[in-house]
């Protein structure tokens, strides 16, 4: 699993090498030698991502949630509506979220939505430690969400 932070473009070959990759959208532009505002849609890039060897490119759109493409998956996860205080610290509480599901076992799927709800939860808080949930915490934001 690779979150590519501080973005810098990387030579193709590294590519193949990565399983899944977790960038965000300005991430996932310079990744690929491209200005962090290009105007290409996320989602060709992704794809162009997948030709270069990556297996699952999971891209964290903000508010807007996760897009994760695979050989098995296509999909878009939704985030839920917070009242936002402070993204700081988002992506590392999607990322931390996204590996202790993976590590359950959970499906890349089940981990992004894990991811997400951890992400969400951390932009309700002030500050980056105080955003990162414990397990606790983010079962009761999920429950108070549905």
């Amino acid at each position: 699993m690779l979150n590519p932070a501080p973005a810098r473009a990387l030579h193709p070959s590294i590519f193949k090498h990565v399983d899944v990759l977790i960038p965000n959208e300005s991430e996932l532009r310079i990744l690929l030698g491209l200005k962090p505002d290009d105007p290409s849609p996320s989602r060709d890039l992704a794809i162009r991502l997948r030709r270069l060897g990556v297996g699952t490119v999971v891209v964290t759109l903000g508010r807007e949630g996760v897009l994760i493409l695979s050989d098995e998956h296509d999909l878009h996860i939704r985030a839920p509506e917070v009242a936002v205080v402070d993204t700081t610290g988002a992506g590392d509480a999607f990322c931390s979220g996204f590996a202790v599901a993976l590590a359950e076992g959970k499906s890349i799927p089940e981990a992004a939505r894990y991811g997400t709800l951890c992400g969400s939860w951390a932009c309700t808080k002030l500050g980056v430690v105080p955003s990162l949930g414990r397990r606790h915490e983010i079962e009761a934001f999920a429950k108070e969400i549905q």
